[in-house]
């Protein structure tokens, strides 16, 4: 069984959150490189207040100036390292966190100091539907707005459930910003 890693996992992009799905359950959340926006930074940052956030960045230069924008923003973040030789595609030579094995990755996530969590279920789909949340023309607005005051990043109905599990966000909170 794959541990659940309890904090944020910041990567470059979607190869790295494939590769790090083999490893690990976590919630992962994609700069898409250095289109590191002032509004993904902010969603970073409320992340880091809620759960922490785990930098995980390829062993190359624009990985470096991400944990760097990063580690000036967002002070407190852990950060996760792989080497070059762990990073390394045999075929091409290119280095990237989408080429680690998974032992790497645990490996840089231990080091890290990552926590392993267990959390308790507390909301379903059903729970989002009584909302308005699920299963209503304007759903997709209404999850938008929620999302963007929970700043958490807009996700769809399964994604919500999943998050507001992970991040234990009370009911109270979720029904006094409906």
């Amino acid at each position: 069984m794959k541990p659940k890693i309890k904090e944020v996992i910041v990567v470059e992009g979607k190869d790295d959150v494939s590769a790090l799905r083999r490893a690990v359950e976590a919630d992962i959340l994609i700069t898409t490189g250095l289109g590191l926006t002032e509004k993904r930074i902010e969603e970073i940052r409320v992340m880091a207040e809620r759960q922490g956030v785990i930098v995980f960045t390829d062993p190359d230069f624009p990985g470096g100036k991400i944990r760097h924008i990063l580690k000036d923003k967002i002070p407190g973040c852990k950060h996760a390292y792989i080497t070059k030789d762990e990073a390394r595609c045999p075929k091409t030579g290119k280095y990237g966190v989408e080429y680690a094995s998974p032992e790497a990755i645990l490996r840089a996530l231990k080091a890290a100091k990552a926590e392993q969590q267990e959390y308790e279920v507390i909301y379903e789909l059903n729970d989002l539907v009584q909302w308005g949340l699920a299963g209503l023309p304007d759903s997709a607005v209404r999850r938008k707005n929620l999302c963007e005051q929970l700043s958490i990043g807009e996700c769809n109905a399964k994604q919500l459930v999943k998050k507001l599990n992970s991040y234990q966000i009370s009911r109270e909170e979720i029904e006094k910003l409906l």
